[in-house]
């Protein structure tokens, strides 16, 4: 084979390598928004039923639980109370009439936390996972802070519950292959003041909105 024969091939295999090195360098990107997308997906499906807790929780206590395992415990064995309503309502009665006049009655009873909230699920699987942020392979569980807020004048001032669960993107996207690609979109999130992943909730306003919303 002559040298020219031997560069042609060379100079082939070099314009491939860098055609695929582009391709990829293109693709790449889009690759991770997709695979963060689906990812995110599930994270937040898990921070719904955090919140749901959550706001149970603080329905019947006045507060937040304050740790995972707190949380799972509460659903494990705590108690939530419903409302339930005998008797019935004349069509021109409306039910506090009939409430004041006894023709129906109103009784709370106490049930267990998880059958009233998640009726529908494997119990043992969920809460066996619920504290975990997925694909960290049960390692890396969601920072989740509570506390209390002032709210109104210094004259009637209040105290109001607040809460704060958050998964970064560092964390459910944390292959090598990514890592580049999650420091930048960390850094871009950032300097727009907004949280690089997602979460519900602030340390500051008494809210439970998710940042997904």
């Amino acid at each position: 084979m002559s040298l020219k024969n031997i560069v042609r091939i060379i100079l082939g295999i070099a314009t491939i390598g860098l055609a695929y090195l582009l391709f990829n360098s293109i693709m790449e990107p889009q690759r991770y928004e997709t695979l963060r997308k689906l990812r995110e997906e599930i994270v937040i499906d898990r921070l719904k039923d955090i919140r749901t807790t959550q706001i149970a929780f603080r329905n019947a206590h006045g507060r937040y639980i304050s740790t995972m395992d707190s949380l799972i415990m509460f659903l494990e064995e705590g108690r939530l109370p419903t409302v339930r309503r005998t008797g019935q309502i004349p069509e021109e009665m409306t039910e506090a009439e009939a409430l004041r006049a006894g023709l129906i009655r109103r009784d709370t009873i106490f049930s267990n936390a998880y059958e009233m909230l998640f009726p529908d699920r494997d119990k043992a699987a969920h809460l066996a996972s619920l504290k975990y942020i997925p694909f960290t392979d049960r390692t890396i569980e969601f920072t989740m802070e509570t506390g209390f807020i002032q709210r109104g004048s210094a004259e009637a001032s209040i105290e109001v519950a607040v809460i704060e669960v958050s998964a970064p993107w560092k964390a459910f996207m944390r292959e090598p292959e990514w890592r580049q690609l999650v420091v930048n979109a960390t850094a871009r999130a950032k300097d727009i003041n907004r949280f690089p992943g997602r979460k519900f909730g602030s340390m500051t306003d008494p809210v439970t909105e998710g940042n997904w919303e």
